[in-house]
Formats: C-alpha cells, sequence, structure tokens
C-alpha cells in the first residue's frame, strides 16, 4: 500500500512540475510580450493594444493555472499559445495582411525568437497536462516548488535577456545633429556643389540584382566592382543613381572631400534612394588620387553583395609618366578575395622598360579580426608614391615589401618592367591577435589568395616568410607639414573598446568609442578653421580603419613615435591592436561627418560617431521610422 501510495504521490508531484513549469513560461511571455508593446503601440496602434491584450491575459492564464491545472484550462491555453505562434510565423514569412507593412514579412528580433521559444515549450507542457491533468495538494507544494525551480530560472534568465532586448532594439528615430530650438543654423541639405563652368562627366550607376559566375550579387551596371569612373582633376562629376534593387541605397564617395549633401550617408547627408527611385549626386574632383565608392545604406549587407567601384581622378598638369595605369580592386572576404573580379591570377600587360603604376584599394570585408590585406609585389623594385590618393614626397626604392591596407584604405604603387620576365603582386593577409596566425602566406606555385602578374616572361622567385612590413614612419623624405606640426585648437581622445552585451534588439560584441556605442556615441563639435587632433587609443586586439568623411588628416604619431620621413595624408588610419596613434585635420569644410571603423562588422556593432560643425543641423534621421541604417 505504502509502494502505490508513493508511486501517485510521485505522478501528482511532477504533474504539479508540468503545471508550474507551463505557468512559470507562459508568465515569462507575457512580461516579453508588455515590453515590445510600447514600440508597437508607437509604430501602430492596433498591433500595440494587442500585445498589451496577450500579455495581460498570458499573467491571467498563469495565474488561473497555478491556482487550479484542470485539462479545460491547458486546453485553452494551448490553443492560445499555438496561435500566437502561428500568427508569429505567418507575420515572419509572407506577412499580415494589415499593419504599418502590410503584406510584407516582419523582421526577426531576439525577442521575437526567445518569447516564441518559451510558448513552444509550454505548448508541449500543456499538452502532457491534457493526456495526464495534475492534481496538487498542500502536502506536495514544496515539492513542485523545487520540481519547478529549474524551469523558473530558465523563464527568469530568458525574460531578462528578451526584454533587455526589446528595451535596447534598434531606435525608431535617432537625428545625429538635431537644430537647436531658437538657434539659427544651416542645413547640410543646403551644403551641395555650387554652379561653375568646369568640364561635365556624367555617368549612370544602375543598382541591380545580378548573376555573376553562378552567384547572386548586387551591382552597379552588372559588375563588380563596379565600372571605374576615371575624369581629370578639375572636372565637374555627375552620377546619376537608379535604384532597381529590392531595398533603399546610396552611394558615398569614399575618400574624396565634397559639399556635405553629397556624401551619400542615409539619415545622415541624404534619405536613401528607395527601389525604382533615382539620386543624383554632382561635386567637383578638386583632388586628383585614386578613391573608390560604394553604398552607405546597410553597408555592412549591401557592400559585401557588390556595391562598390574605384574612382580615379587623374591630374590636371599630368605628364603620363606611367605608361600603364591599372586599378586594383581587392574585394570579397577573408575567405576568398577577388581582384576585379578575378579569383586566381589577373594578367596586365606590360613590356620591358614600360613604367606601370598600380592603384590598389582594399574593399575586402576582413571579418571580426579587421585584418588588413597586405600585397607584396615582387620582380622589380617599386615605390609607394601614394597612400589614400594622397602622394608621398621623394619615395624611396623598395624590395619586395608587404604594404598593409586596411578596408577602405588605397595605396598606389610605381616601377619599371624588368628587361625580361614578369612582375607580380601577390595578396597576403595580416591578422590581429584574436587570430592565431599572424601571416598567411602562400608559396608562388599554388597561390591560395589572388594574385596579378604584370607583362610576360618567368614568374619571379622570392620568399615571403621573411618579407618585411611597409614603415610608413620612416619612408621617403621629410617635408613641411602645417597640420601636424602646429598646436591644435581642440584635443579629443578616442578609446576604441569592446564587450558583450545588447544592442538593436540582439546579443553581440558591442564595439564603441570612448565607452559609448552609436547611435549614443556623443559626436565631436567643431567650429571652421580649427586644427583638431584625435588620440586615437586601441584598447581590443583587433585592427580598426578609421574612417573620416568629408576630410583629409596628417599621421602624426604612431605608439608615440612620430612620422620621421615623407609627410603622411590619409582619409582612413589603420590602428592596430593595442596600439596607439595620433592624426589631426583642419575642419575646412562645414556640415555633419561620419566617423566610424570601416570593418563592417564593428560599425554594425557600434563603433561610428560624427564630426558635427557648430551653427549646422541635419534634416534627415535614422531608424527605423525613416528606414535610414548608415550602417
Amino acid at each position: 500500500m505504502s509502494s502505490l501510495n508513493s508511486i501517485l504521490l510521485r505522478r501528482r508531484t511532477m504533474g504539479g512540475v508540468r503545471a508550474y513549469s507551463a505557468a512559470l513560461l507562459t508568465l515569462a511571455a507575457a512580461l516579453i510580450h508588455l515590453a515590445v508593446a510600447p514600440e508597437h503601440l508607437r509604430e501602430y496602434l492596433p498591433f500595440g493594444v494587442f500585445f498589451l491584450a496577450v500579455g495581460c491575459a498570458q499573467i491571467v492564464l498563469a495565474v488561473e493555472l497555478f491556482a487550479r491545472p484542470t485539462r479545460g484550462l491547458a486546453t485553452a491555453m494551448l490553443a492560445f499559445s499555438v496561435g500566437l505562434v502561428a500568427m508569429w510565423f505567418v507575420s515572419r514569412t509572407i506577412g499580415l495582411p494589415v499593419g504599418p507593412s502590410a503584406g510584407m514579412p516582419e523582421q526577426i528580433g531576439l525577442s521575437d525568437v526567445i518569447c516564441n521559444l518559451l510558448e513552444i515549450i509550454a505548448s508541449v507542457l500543456l499538452v502532457s497536462l491534457i493526456v495526464w491533468p495534475a492534481r496538487c495538494s498542500l502536502r506536495q507544494m514544496w515539492l513542485i516548488g523545487v520540481g519547478s525551480a529549474p524551469s523558473g530560472l530558465v523563464a527568469v534568465a530568458m525574460t531578462f535577456v528578451a526584454t533587455s532586448a526589446a528595451l535596447n532594439g534598434m531606435p525608431e528615430a535617432v537625428n545625429v545633429a538635431p537644430a537647436a530650438p531658437g538657434q539659427p543654423f544651416t542645413s547640410v541639405a543646403d551644403l551641395v556643389e555650387a554652379p561653375g563652368s568646369e568640364p561635365v562627366k556624367h555617368f549612370t550607376l544602375t543598382a541591380a540584382v545580378t548573376q555573376i559566375d553562378g552567384r547572386q550579387a548586387w551591382a552597379f551596371n552588372g559588375s563588380v566592382p563596379g565600372p571605374e569612373l576615371r575624369v581629370t582633376q578639375g572636372d565637374r562629376i555627375q552620377v546619376t543613381l537608379l535604384n532597381q534593387l529590392p531595398e533603399s541605397t546610396t552611394i558615398h564617395w569614399h575618400g574624396v572631400q565634397l559639399p556635405n549633401a553629397e556624401d551619400g550617408v542615409a539619415g545622415v547627408t541624404q534619405d536613401a534612394v528607395p527601389p525604382g527611385g533615382e539620386y543624383t549626386y554632382e561635386f567637383v574632383a578638386r583632388e586628383a588620387g585614386t578613391f573608390w565608392y560604394h553604398s552607405h545604406q546597410r553597408t555592412g549587407e549591401q557592400l559585401p553583395l557588390g556595391l562598390f567601384g574605384p574612382l580615379v581622378v587623374v591630374p590636371a598638369n599630368d605628364a603620363a609618366t606611367q605608361q600603364r595605369d591599372y586599378t586594383l580592386t581587392l574585394h570579397g572576404s577573408s575567405g576568398q578575395v577577388w581582384v576585379n573580379g578575378v579569383a586566381n591570377n589577373l594578367h596586365l600587360d606590360a613590356r620591358p622598360g614600360e613604367t606601370v603604376r598600380l592603384r590598389m584599394i582594399n574593399a575586402v570585408d576582413p571579418g571580426m579580426d579587421g585584418g588588413p590585406e597586405s600585397p607584396v609585389l615582387v620582380g622589380a623594385p617599386f615605390q609607394v608614391v601614394a597612400l589614400d590618393g594622397r602622394d608621398l614626397n621623394a619615395p624611396d626604392l623598395l624590395a619586395p615589401t608587404r604594404i598593409p591596407l586596411g578596408m577602405g584604405q588605397r595605396a598606389d604603387l610605381v616601377f619599371t618592367m624588368p628587361a625580361s620576365g614578369s612582375v607580380r603582386l601577390i595578396d597576403t593577409e595580416v591578422l590581429g591577435e584574436t587570430s592565431p596566425v599572424q601571416n598567411v602566406l602562400f608559396a608562388t606555385q599554388k597561390p591560395a589568395l589572388p594574385s596579378v602578374t604584370i607583362g610576360e616572361g618567368d614568374l619571379p622567385e622570392v620568399g615571403l616568410s621573411s618579407t618585411p612590413l611597409f614603415d610608413p614612419l620612416n619612408y621617403g623624405k621629410p617635408a613641411a607639414d602645417a597640420v601636424a606640426m602646429t598646436a591644435p585648437d581642440l584635443s579629443v581622445p578616442l578609446v576604441l573598446s569592446k564587450q558583450p552585451g545588447i544592442r538593436d534588439g540582439r546579443v553581440e560584441l558591442v564595439h564603441m568609442i570612448n565607452g559609448e556605442a552609436a547611435p549614443g556615441v556623443p559626436p565631436i563639435t567643431v567650429s571652421e578653421g580649427e586644427i583638431v587632433r584625435l588620440h586615437v587609443v586601441n584598447t581590443t586586439g583587433e585592427y580598426h580603419p578609421m574612417h573620416l568623411h568629408g576630410h583629409v588628416f596628417s599621421l602624426v604619431a604612431i605608439d608615440g613615435r612620430p612620422v620621421q620621413g615623407s609627410p603622411i595624408r590619409q582619409d582612413s588610419v589603420l590602428v592596430g591592436p593595442n596600439q596607439t596613434v595620433d592624426i589631426a585635420f583642419v575642419a575646412n569644410n562645414p556640415g555633419v561627418w561620419m566617423l566610424h571603423c570601416h570593418v563592417l562588422l564593428h560599425a554594425d556593432m557600434g563603433m561610428t560617431m560624427s564630426v558635427n560643425y557648430a551653427g549646422y543641423a541635419t534634416p534627415y534621421e535614422m531608424g527605423t521610422r525613416s528606414g535610414n541604417m548608415p550602417e
């Protein structure tokens, strides 16, 4: 008899555990529904009311299940939960027939996933209660409490994560430079190129989905990279963007000093161009050099799909000292790199004695490590004549040397073809401290990364394992650099860091500037004419190529070591793992300008901010309301 009583007690206890666990999980789902209700109330009132009603109903049902876990109640709760999960599935696959995006699938958020997981687990427990109803007594309460403790802990943990994600979701609307009430201001929308008589070069770039070598790509004019735009210094450039993509996009002119309204940053200098829309950019190419263009709307998604291309501005007084002038765009990811769309070996023509210029652009998405591409030229001595499109003073001849290029950076190499044999550019990678491999190099016979062969004849053989890294601090001859040498009017520290956290409704490795992640990083406010010095401190084991829009800065020092050779003027500076870099720029281009890490993952995870000129404001906003998502 005692044995039978023991079995009955155990069964009743397990029934109570199932009932209490289902109630706890349902209560957790209710709290998540209430946490997301305010966002839905702002977005679409009926949805907000619906989430409030669902949350309140689930609280009542959970309390009832605690008090009297009957088969009828379990059946009603099961139907309710299954209905909610089914509605969520439809809204994320084909879309609901009502709402702000009727008929369109909604994005899947972390809160959604956790809430539905809780409801699915609760539904399984509710099915068991329907089949084997629970019968509880006061004698069993402490046993049921102990048995339900794991479910309670899971419910608490998942509720905390989900509600944190909901409360730290993608901002509905953020203005990085709002107008101050009662204060006069100039809108960045008015900062356009003034009319002039310069020669006009007009281009049309059509952004569309295409197939390249059996792979789907998003491309400008059907090619990846997009077409090279080659103009002469002093030309007036007009580029019409035709958007045939399924989502909005923009074009940013990386490294070009232009009026703020032409910078192409969604939510800062313009609204993103919607599907079927068009937009014309216009600016004067005042500075010669190697530049590039790319989308600045959902950059981390659109750029790797193929929305980028080269922009070359040749000097107005170019004496054509280079008989061969080639642009090489490295692109893809750290897993597969192409050069100008070629995966293995690209061949370029050149004859013995000819002078060759290679304009290298790093558009490779490096992943979390941020490690730069590091091409090596073998077969002829060469000069690094320009970095980020700006000439270096009296560049030295170099033997094979790796030239580190962070994403977004450029380097121009010049060499003379030897009397016999070919010259080869071999791509390598430099990885950060987070990777176990520091240098990925390959034999000349079987490259693992792409290479470029220039000319005909035997390939040069050079051992790459001991090839030194380029030292920008001691290259070329010194010359006056007023920006680097003048005491700054404003000094600003930029501390780069990272830590696990919840941002934009998801768990991620949050990347921060001065302890804050975008859009919460306070801007740097400058006045026109000031010399601004930035002291960049990288506390991470990653590489961060920091890019400032619309300006050129002078490199002052790396790890406290000043520039001893040619002045170095760039728009993107590579800050290595645990490194400090000092740069300076003149605030000579009014507006609101982005300053961010050009590793796409890092920028998307928060490592971005703005430089705002006093007295200037933007009418544009980023966030879910506008659909402008610059990173």
